[in-house]
């Protein structure tokens, strides 16, 4: 609950700015402009009557914002719904601070730049959110993987009533049989059992691999099962929902929240840093921009060199696997042979790591320019591209390939939990370490105890380690 006050002031405050903002451009721009605005326009922001309007006109946009429920968490609306109950409110506010002034004795043309911020104020507004709504924030506007225990007619109205209505961020991944010992399911006998995960006995694998951010409980009064349920759902932090005829002496005076017709009731919650995670998308979003922007001659040299000291394509192309075990396409400068994934099986006897990672020093698929660039990581400049699509953050466990996955254990999916990263934990402490235990032990050290000032303090360390030349 402190979490989505703090995410509501968060949201609310930053459009407090941003109308400030918007208010500093137009005053700036247009005020000293007497082609576009006469005298006497040609006003600055920080003359009283201007500073008046702005703070009026960003106190009511951020207040009707409020009311019109635009600051709740996670988005629960449609993305044209929200942008138009923004226009509703920025025009509101508009409409009340020029009345307001215009009482007090200024006349419109006085108010040209005030009536003008009103009218821009909105793109700004809902360009922010746009944003919101595209990065998949966690908190925010991130769809969850949901697990429905129990397969009786509430868990199926429940299971309907997520599929109707997507803009609850619900992605519905399958029931959970309450039978401690599950009988196989039997699509022919109820085709509901087509989409059982498994037995309760079998729940903490189920949320595992299937890597579910929410459970909802809707079995019939088995009051030791939900305890159990609600035991597991706190020492793992996932968020548990359960229907409250089954609550009962768990969560008393727990808020019910309504889903449909379907209420419930928050037992376990999970709390999200929403707000240092929109700051961690914002910095990655704002340094691969300037990254790419300043290292362009750089990256179009390598190119270049790369296409004349040998055959093959300028980019690697490589499948990854990313949050939640979605996969994409990872760029890197291709530093091999153009046969190379076929050699690589020929030289499964020289890899020096264990377990399922493959690394060797002296790789003779390298080419004479690939050894430099790995040696300074620069074959890897071209994922700041996946960084700005949002595949990938500048901090994060690196992301596997789709082989390496299906040999992980079930506790070695945890790394799997946030977005992959150009650099991490381990490529800055144990870079030359060939365990592949220390390798996951320090993704999980990341993924539990991350906050951004360690992003921060892994970038500062992520410099000296490039220029070191510690990179294979």
């Amino acid at each position: 609950m402190k979490d989505q006050q703090l995410i509501r002031r968060f949201l609310f405050f930053f459009d407090f700015c941003l109308v400030w903002l918007t208010a500093a451009g137009v005053y700036e721009i247009f005020g000293v402009n007497r082609w576009a605005f006469p005298s006497p326009a040609t006003v600055k922001l920080y003359s009283s009557k201007a500073v008046g309007f702005v703070f009026l006109l960003s106190i009511l946009t951020a207040i009707l914002a409020q009311l019109n429920g635009l600051y709740s968490s996670p988005c629960k609306r449609r993305l044209g719904k929200e942008l138009q109950l923004l226009g509703n409110a920025v025009a509101c506010a508009g409409v009340i601070a020029v009345t307001c002034f215009y009482l007090l004795g200024n006349n419109l043309r006085e108010m040209s730049l005030g009536i003008l911020t009103v009218i821009l104020t909105w793109i700004p507004l809902a360009a922010w959110r746009k944003f919101i709504y595209s990065q998949s924030i966690s908190g925010l506007a991130e769809t969850r993987n949901v697990l429905i225990l129990g397969c009786s007619k509430y868990g199926q109205l429940l299971r309907k009533h997520l599929d109707q209505h997507p803009e609850l961020g619900c992605v519905f991944k399958g029931y959970v049989d309450r039978r401690r010992a599950g009988r196989p399911p039997n699509p022919a006998h109820n085709k509901v059992e087509s989409e059982i995960l498994g037995p309760a006995d079998q729940l903490p694998a189920i949320v595992r691999k299937h890597f579910i951010d929410e459970i909802f409980v809707s079995v019939p009064s088995d009051r030791n099962l939900v305890m159990e349920v609600a035991y597991y759902a706190r020492s793992a932090g996932v968020p548990l929902r359960v229907m409250p005829d089954l609550y009962e002496g768990l969560a008393t005076g727990a808020p019910v929240e309504y889903l449909g017709q379907l209420p419930t009731v928050m037992l376990q919650m999970r709390q999200i840093p929403t707000v240092q995670l929109v700051f961690k998308r914002l910095v990655d979003i704002v340094m691969a921009a300037v990254g790419l922007a300043i290292l362009s001659p750089l990256l179009a040299l390598v190119a270049v060199i790369i296409k004349l000291d040998s055959d093959g394509p300028i980019l690697f192309t490589s499948l990854r696997v990313g949050k939640k075990g979605r996969t994409f396409a990872c760029f890197k400068f291709r530093t091999m042979v153009e046969n190379a994934e076929q050699l690589k099986y020929s030289l499964r006897h020289l890899n020096e790591r264990d377990g399922v990672l493959f690394k060797i020093a002296e790789d003779p698929r390298l080419t004479r320019l690939g050894k430099f660039l790995r040696k300074f990581s620069i074959d890897e400049l071209p994922q700041f591209w996946n960084v700005l699509r949002g595949d990938m953050s500048l901090v994060g466990p690196r992301p596997p390939i789709p082989s390496e996955c299906k040999q992980y254990a079930l506790d070695q999916l945890r790394r799997l939990d946030v977005t992959p990263g150009l650099t991490g934990l381990w490529q800055v402490t144990a870079r030359q370490n060939p365990s592949f235990q220390s390798y996951v032990e320090l993704d999980a050290e990341y993924v539990n105890n991350w906050t951004f000032w360690l992003d921060c303090r892994i970038l500062w360390k992520t410099i000296g380690v490039v220029l070191a030349g510690t990179g294979q």
